[in-house]
């Protein structure tokens, strides 16, 4: 049988080669494994932060199945490899992380080094040491905020291995850093330094917004100040100043961060709308697309609180580069079209914030950059953006201050240019009206005349349409009074029913062509003495009462005047009218926001806006369920120390406890004539027709408590003038029958005999104003409601039994004057002619008279100068009181007080009615004509 040969390679070994077998393969392990481990970090007391990113090993624990024990085994050991830069992002898909860690120590000295953890907000971070021991983690509390901190002291000449164990709910990259102390200290240091500047930034911009908004009334400057507290919140949240650092980056713990920063997102947006950075006089669908995306990021916050962490932070990641993409396009867009600078530098920073954000984010992705780092670059540009908010805030009202300051200079040239305007027209207005008085008073004049039907309704239409003129003229002259240069308001006494009370009276014409009711209610509690400006206030009424008269169409309208129990002075004002609602130009020219961009705009609310701000008022406009439009407005005014009514009740005192009856079929004016009357003391019966008037009278007629006075509407069904008739009839044989007042138009005509045949003792022209009603009761009860200082026993009352007065008539105008001389001979006066008040206080002097008529305006001396000069005369002569009644042609004189002091009786604006200057003639001297 042949023999087998072992070959050398099958033929076994000596036992000392298979002992050195066993340590080759032992060495080429070790090799092995020290080719795939990380580098050993050496460490010393004087190096600064180092990245442990290039010295760890790393092992993935997907269902967290290790621990310290299994680690330490041989055979996971050989599993680490070395770290790369893409395993230090953290992703919630693995449970645990493991790294591990060499240092070395080649000093004489034991190197205290700290292990510092990013993100700080870790769930579990176990540290061990090489034999398996655990490392407790250090106490923060000392520091500013939290810290994930570990203590490692490194024994002089040696080398020790530690392992790491991380969980992290979340993507996030991680840092892993060695310090020491000194190098730590001094990071932290740094970190808060370059905080505190920051939020020292964002602090002095919200108090200087805060101030801002104070100084100038921009609510602009809250919303940026809102901004920065928001950013300030942001990063405390974020820091962990309050609670646990999270970051900038979503997903966050908790829902803080998500409100903080979805109300950043919000507020840029409000920011834009307001600012705005959209055409303003296109705007075009802009608003409209930034309030969508308001509401976009309303609903994308509502799911994120309610979808969870992880959906939030994917929300968060569109919204915000989406809507400073929305932000920087709308921007671009409105600079192509106006060129503005401020919309320029607006779409710079959004240029360059939409920039740096994807750059940034870019770059943290790639891991370029660290958290920290880009901590710091967001912090940096939402620091920037409010920077620039509130730089193009100032900008604007510097361009706003400066084109003031052009507009104040370009006024100041014109100044004198707008005044002689102005001067020049309310010259040429009085000027007119001095024709038109002599006008007016021929044609009445002429109806004293036998005429023929067509030429009787020619002079009512020559008169009608000479005080439509006359109107006019008057609102020319007011709307002339208010100009750019001279808006500054005057402070005097004045009597705000009385300038009522001649506001309403002006537009008895054209209530009288309307055949409309102007009802002025005015509260009890409106003080008579008030400090203000009454040209202003005349001006205003003038404005919305014209306004009104344009939308009228049927039923009447109702000025209400009342006051607040707000603040005294305080005044409401509301003017209601059935008709043409408000448009949506006049509703903007009363809240003052029109502009000349938003088309034609009613210039008479324009300027009634403008005079309610310049005292201090607000002005709204609503309509009622049942069609009734109504102009609500508010005036402040001055109230005195010594506010009382005392004149009130001396002027009032004759009519405490009469009875008066109201016969008209309009509701509202007999509620607010009842009022009236009953605050003066008086006891009001309303009646709203002719049987039921009858009725009342004959019911108060059998309790012994008779009617004493009867105010009766012209335009009853049946006849005002009838019923008048009918219950003069019934009651002419009582002891004191009633008298009777009689309600019409201006524009009605009444024959003499047939009033006198009525009972009718005085016309009452609409509209009826609480001063006009409470003049005419008093002056039937033989008490004039301008009186109070000087009482009818003052005056001559020889007068009162003579066929005829003397009257002394100073007027300068020949054709007046000629009127006026054939309106007192029409009454049985006789007239005695003077020029000039010289002419007037000599011939007083020489010659004595019942009654003077005073122009106000003359020659050589005026009237109010002359009137000083009689009655000086009479004060040192011990004559009886003669009544000098004033008469001006300017409708808007503000100086009726003055002549009134200078000691005038009575003030009469031209063009005077026969009528009017008869009753004014009666009440001052008693006289009547006893026409056969």
């Amino acid at each position: 049988m042949p023999s087998t040969v072992l070959t050398l390679l099958t033929a076994p070994l000596p036992e000392s080669k298979r002992l050195l077998k066993h340590l080759l393969c032992t060495a080429l392990l070790l090799l092995c494994g020290a080719v795939h481990a990380a580098p050993t970090l050496t460490v010393s007391s004087n190096q600064g932060e180092i990245s442990l990113e290039y010295f760890s090993d790393i092992i993935e624990d997907t269902d967290k199945l290790y621990r310290i024990d299994d680690i330490l085994n041989p055979v996971l050991e050989r599993q680490f490899r070395p770290a790369e830069s893409g395993d230090y992002d953290l992703s919630h898909d693995i449970g645990r992380y493991w790294f591990r860690f060499t240092l070395s120590n080649t000093n004489n000295v034991v190197s205290q080094q700290l292990l510092q953890i990013m993100p700080v907000d870790l769930e579990a971070a176990q540290l061990y040491t090489q034999t398996g021991r655990q490392i407790m983690p250090m106490a923060t509390d000392a520091l500013i905020r939290a810290e994930t901190l570990f203590s490692i002291p490194v024994n002089a000449h040696s080398t020790n291995t530690y392992y790491l164990a991380l969980e992290y709910p979340f993507d996030r990259q991680l840092s892993l850093s060695i310090h020491n102390y000194t190098s730590f200290l001094g990071d932290v240091s740094q970190r808060e330094f370059i905080n505190a500047l920051f939020f020292g930034i964002l602090g002095l911009l919200v108090i200087f917004s805060l101030i801002s908004a104070s100084l100038h009334a921009d609510s602009l400057f809250l919303i940026t100040a809102g901004f920065s507290l928001l950013v300030i919140c942001s990063q405390i949240i974020a820091w962990g100043y309050i609670g646990t650092p999270q970051g900038l980056f979503p997903p966050w713990n908790g829902i803080s961060l998500i409100f903080t920063i979805m109300g950043i997102s919000l507020i840029d947006f409000i920011y834009a709308l307001r600012f705005p950075i959209y055409p303003i006089n296109k705007p075009g669908r802009w608003p409209t697309v930034m309030r969508a995306a308001i509401v976009i990021n309303l609903l994308g916050t509502a799911i994120s609180l309610i979808g969870g962490a992880h959906i939030a932070a994917t929300i968060i990641n569109i919204l915000i580069p989406l809507n400073s993409l929305v932000l920087l396009f709308i921007s671009f867009n409105c600079f192509l079209q106006t060129y503005s600078r401020l919309i320029f530098y607006y779409m710079v920073t959004r240029t360059a914030l939409a920039l740096i954000i994807l750059l940034t984010l870019l770059s943290y992705s790639l891991c370029v950059i660290t958290t920290t780092t880009t901590n710091v670059i967001l912090m940096l540009l939402a620091t920037m953006v409010c920077t620039v908010h509130t730089a193009l805030l100032i900008a604007r009202h510097y361009l706003r201050q400066r084109k003031q300051s052009q507009d104040e200079q370009r006024i100041a040239i014109l100044g004198a240019v707008n005044r002689a305007k102005t001067d020049i027209l309310v010259r040429i207005t009085h000027d007119i009206r001095t024709p038109m008085s002599a006008m007016l008073g021929i044609s009445e004049l002429l109806q004293e005349t036998q005429l023929t039907a067509n030429q009787e309704d020619h002079i009512r239409t020559l008169q009608r349409s000479g005080h439509e003129l006359l109107q006019l003229l008057q609102e020319a002259s007011q709307a002339t009074r208010f100009n750019e240069s001279d808006i500054e308001l005057r402070n005097e006494l004045l009597n705000l029913p009385e300038i009522i009370d001649e506001s309403v009276s002006g537009f008895r014409n054209i209530a009288a062509e309307r055949a409309l009711e102007l009802i002025c209610d005015i509260d009890n509690e409106v003080s008579e003495k008030l400090i203000g400006d009454p040209s202003r206030i005349r001006q205003l009424l003038s404005h919305v009462m014209n306004n009104a008269f344009e939308h009228f169409e049927s039923g009447y309208i109702l000025l209400k005047v009342y006051p607040s129990d707000i603040k005294p002075g305080l005044l409401n004002f509301e003017l209601s009218h059935r008709g043409r609602p408000f448009s949506s130009l006049e509703k903007l020219a009363i809240s003052s926001s029109a502009s000349e961009e938003d088309g034609i705009i009613n210039a008479r609310l324009a300027i009634a806006s403008q005079l309610i701000t310049l005292m201090n008022g607000s002005a709204s406009v609503r309509t009622s369920a049942n069609g009734l439009h109504t102009l609500r407005f508010s005036l402040q005014l001055g109230a005195p120390n010594n506010n009382d009514n005392s004149t009130l009740r001396i002027r009032t005192g004759l009519l405490s406890n009469k009875r008066l009856l109201v016969v008209d079929s309009n509701q509202t004016f007999c509620k607010v004539v009842s009022k009236q009357c009953g605050n003066w003391g008086m006891s009001v019966f309303i009646a709203n027709s002719d049987n039921a008037a009858i009725a009342t009278i004959r019911n108060q007629s059998l309790i012994n408590a008779p009617i004493d006075i009867i105010l009766i509407d012209h335009t009853l069904p049946g006849g005002g003038l009838k019923l008048a008739k009918r219950i003069y009839d019934e009651t002419k044989d009582q002891p004191h029958p009633p008298i009777g007042l009689l309600l019409a138009h201006a524009n009605i005509s009444f024959d003499r005999d047939e009033l006198r045949a009525a009972g009718v003792r005085r016309i009452l022209s609409k509209p009826l104003t609480g001063i006009a009603l409470r003049s005419a009761l008093l002056a039937e009860c033989h008490f004039d409601a301008n009186a109070v200082n000087h009482l009818p026993d003052q005056y001559r009352t020889d007068a009162l039994s003579l066929n005829s007065l003397q009257c002394l008539i100073a007027e300068d105008n020949p054709t007046n004057a000629q009127v006026l001389t054939r309106m007192l001979k029409s009454l049985g006066i006789t007239v005695h002619h003077v020029e000039n008040g010289q002419q007037a206080v000599n011939t007083f002097m020489r010659k004595r008279f019942d009654v003077v008529i005073m122009d106000i305006e003359m020659p050589i001396m005026n009237g109010a100068e002359a009137t000083r000069q009689i009655r000086q005369f009479e004060k040192e002569e011990e004559r009886e009181r003669t009544p000098i009644i004033g008469l001006t042609a300017n409708a808007l004189d503000e100086q009726r007080d003055s002549y009134l002091r200078a000691g005038m009786d009575l003030h009469l604006v031209k063009p005077i009615r026969l009528w009017e200057l008869a009753e004014a003639i009666k009440r001052w001297t008693g006289y009547q004509q006893n026409k056969s």
